[in-house]
């Protein structure tokens, strides 16, 4: 190949790749996380006035997705590996907004309602952010940290708008309405981007299977070559740790700001609050994990994180209560971009969407254990006091474990 032809081959995979940015970005933004998992505490206090069902109970919906999600996850990861995002992603987003939809029509049983969070789970699992750091991975190696950041903060804008978008529609509408129009969200706009915008990997970089080769970044292994590592069970554990604390929080936030006498539509925008540390805490961290050794800005993160849940723990003051939703977003950015990455770093990319599947599972099995938790507390003692320490020992725990991490090897060979 020419210089002449080196240049123009750049020039397009740069065009392209921006342009598979944009697209994750907007996947992101809508996805099941921030359609599904982020509102989730503004139907609670509903749910409980339609068909008297305790909060324990309404909790349980969202572990039962997060616990599928641990075993849909991975499967979602070899499958992108083995066709590609592409094929993966436009029927998983068709479906899982159809099974949003679907919740206009909810009725009193608990049955109904678990039944379509799981298939919610099992459905969206390959429109989840593995499918779209794979891709994101495949495009870019040195600035990835950035670009990983970038993509993630679409969550972060999902997190600052759903949540006023579905207080606006419940308090005008109704929540039945506001799952019909969470639905409509996802097959109106994600979807047409993702089949307009979305391509798996550089031209010339592509497998048969339509995924890109491990040639970009550390050297790539299998996941039970994976599992044999130090650094994959101090990430698995690190990561249960701290989505046990911070999911369990934010599932039950507005209830918990409700109780210690907040107006709901002030409780909700605390809720939005957490996007708003969310998106530019995500676009910092990437920035700064291209720089600074990951572990540590993860460290800085988590330090903050646990400090704004132990102030919360008697803490009511709005501008307290403010700056702790703002530390929480901040720490809940950091988490799945920090893991991306880490992932690329340690185990590169041949199987990386299995690797990040299986990872990103542990991750939802303590957020899953976590919402539970938090409304389990709460119904057991009429607080959330106990489970705010009990989320603070667990964030410390975890911020030891990073620092058994190990130095990881920096992306060479691309100039993207």
């Amino acid at each position: 190949m020419s210089a002449t032809d080196l240049v123009i081959r750049r020039k397009e995979q740069g065009w392209y790749g921006w342009q598979v940015v944009v697209a994750t970005v907007v996947a992101s933004a809508l996805s099941p996380a921030t359609l599904v998992n982020v509102p989730f505490s503004l139907f609670v206090p509903q749910l409980q006035n339609a068909f008297a069902w305790s909060r324990p109970q309404i909790a349980a919906a969202l572990s039962i997705l997060l616990v599928l999600l641990v075993v849909a996850l991975p499967i979602a990861g070899y499958l992108v590996d083995r066709f590609g995002a592409r094929r993966v992603t436009i029927p998983s987003i068709a479906a899982y907004g159809l099974a949003l939809a679907s919740l206009y029509f909810l009725t009193p049983s608990t049955t109904h309602f678990y039944a379509v969070y799981g298939a919610i789970a099992i459905l969206g699992a390959g429109a989840q952010s593995p499918s779209y750091i794979r891709v994101i991975s495949a495009w870019f190696d040195q600035r990835r940290g950035l670009i990983i950041g970038i993509c993630m903060a679409g969550f972060g804008a999902g997190y600052i708008l759903v949540p006023m978008l579905v207080h606006a529609t419940i308090t005008t509408l109704g929540w039945r309405s506001a799952y019909a129009v969470l639905g409509a969200l996802v097959i109106a706009v994600p979807l047409p981007v993702i089949a307009l915008l979305l391509r798996d990997a550089p031209p010339g970089e592509a497998s048969a299977t339509g995924s890109s080769d491990n040639r970009v970044g550390a050297p790539g292994i299998g996941l039970m070559s994976a599992m044999g590592t130090r650094e994959f069970w101090l990430l698995a554990t690190t990561f249960v740790l701290m989505s046990f604390s911070l999911s369990g929080v934010q599932s039950q936030l507005v209830s918990l700001l409700q109780d210690r006498g907040m107006r709901p539509a002030t409780a909700a925008l605390m809720l939005s609050v957490v996007g708003v540390g969310s998106l530019p805490g995500r676009l910092l961290v990437g920035f700064t994990i291209d720089r600074v050794f990951a572990p540590w800005v993860a460290l800085a993160c988590y330090g903050a994180a646990a400090l704004a849940l132990l102030w919360l723990v008697n803490g009511q003051a709005p501008l307290g209560v403010l700056l702790c939703a703002l530390a929480i977003g901040v720490s809940l950015g950091a988490e799945n971009d920090i893991l991306g990455f880490l992932v690329g770093r340690y185990f590169g990319l041949k199987r990386f969407g299995q690797i990040y599947g299986v990872l990103l599972g542990s991750y939802l099995l303590g957020a899953a254990g976590g919402a539970y938790f938090m409304a389990w507390v709460y119904a057991a003692s009429g607080s959330y006091r106990r489970g705010l320490l009990i989320d603070v020992a667990a964030i410390v725990l975890a911020c030891c474990l990073l620092l058994g991490l190990r130095r990881y090897d920096t992306g060479r060979g691309s100039t993207k």
